[in-house]
């Protein structure tokens, strides 16, 4: 599911005119995906904006996504994995960054769509932070 939710994201920003990159590997000796720094699947560039704008997509599991960059984790070893060191520096640097979660919602009885949902991070106060892009 996770590729379908980079290919929908992909497929957004082409639309929004941005230039992208699939920035999300697979190692195949670990049998595990690296994302870039990682944070992020997507980089995305466009004339008129200012920097990179970074891209993790995902499904609705948004919070997971933001602990794991503010707080750090405990990975499948048991290995304690600290918050993003990268995170700062990229925002710091003018770089926009988002999380873009997909989700199918709709009335009951009526066809479902796939709906954005966009989270932002910025710094304020010289702490990261995040914060919802509210969308129609």
């Amino acid at each position: 599911m996770a590729s379908l939710n980079l290919q929908r994201s992909k497929q957004l920003l082409e639309e929004q005119g941005f230039l992208v990159w699939i920035v999300e590997v697979w190692l195949a000796w670990g049998h595990v995906r690296r994302d870039m720094f990682n944070m992020m699947d997507l980089a995305a560039i466009r004339s008129d904006r200012k920097g990179v704008t970074g891209i993790q997509a995902c499904g609705e599991d948004v919070q997971e996504h933001i602990r794991k960059l503010l707080e750090g984790y405990t990975d499948s070893k048991g290995k304690a994995i600290s918050a993003n060191i990268y995170l700062k520096p990229w925002l710091e640097a003018g770089n926009p960054f988002f999380i873009w979660a997909w989700r199918k919602r709709g009335e009951r009885g009526k066809r479902k769509m796939w709906q954005l949902r966009e989270i932002e991070f910025i710094i304020e106060n010289g702490i990261v932070v995040h914060r919802e892009i509210p969308h129609e």
